[in-house]
């Protein structure tokens, strides 16, 4: 299968091939200024699952953001479930969202940002309640201090850990399943006793989750998913 990419090659001292694909979908190959054609072909063949997988994931996260209208019948996400949107516009009461059985209820006027920014503030509030008692509930299991919590709008990173040991988690985390959500929460606590991603620290995540794994892999495969 032939596989369309863009070849920039250099003079410099690059040694190896390397593969980017940009928001758009272009692939764009970096290869030393000698590499025969036949060689780069043969690396862009190899990355082609890799390849169709970003790509898939692009486009999923791009219809996802496209389908965001805040309409009736469209699906919000909450601790990993999709829940249904009720959408309507009582002025003579209170405006905001509310999540009542299984159903997000939204009162406000037709204006999307007004509706964004109603679910940007009950995501951003519930996931302070929800982490907030997970947190406390890990560090008293691993006997470990964080001095604070604070929840924040981060696309790209889930949660982080200061030198400080001040805790941060992105509101989007509250929309991931709860396997999920105890997987950042220990990782980002877990800094607290080592701050780098060395094998100690990935040993240490073990002996609490031993199946950290496959969370996080869910967190790359997702990671552009759950946005607003």
């Amino acid at each position: 299968m032939n596989i369309n990419y863009t070849l920039k090659r250099s003079r410099k001292r690059r040694k190896t091939l390397s593969l980017q694909i940009s928001r758009a979908a272009e692939i764009v190959v970096s290869a030393p200024y000698f590499t025969p054609v036949r060689e780069i072909n043969r690396f862009v063949q190899e990355k082609q699952n890799w390849i169709d997988k970003i790509i898939q994931k692009q486009t999923r996260a791009r219809l996802l953001n496209e389908k965001r209208k805040y309409i009736s019948g469209e699906l919000f996400y909450y601790l990993g479930e999709g829940f249904p949107l009720e959408v309507f516009f009582e002025p003579s009461e209170r405006t905001g969202l509310i999540f009542w059985n299984k159903r997000f209820y939204l009162n406000a006027p037709e204006d999307r940002e007004i509706k964004k920014r109603f679910f940007f503030l009950w995501y951003k509030q519930k996931a302070f309640e929800y982490i907030s008692g997970r947190v406390d509930f890990y560090c008293h299991k691993l006997k470990l201090t964080a001095r604070g919590i604070r929840i924040t709008s981060a696309r790209k990173r889930w949660g982080s850990c200061s030198a400080d040991n001040d805790l941060a988690f992105s509101f989007r985390l509250i929309m991931a399943p709860l396997e999920v959500i105890d997987y950042v929460i220990v990782h980002e606590i877990m800094h607290i006793k080592e701050k780098s991603h060395a094998a100690r620290f990935w040993k240490l995540i073990e002996e609490v989750m031993p199946e950290y794994k496959t969370h996080r892999r869910w967190l790359k495969e997702y990671d552009e998913t759950f946005l607003l």
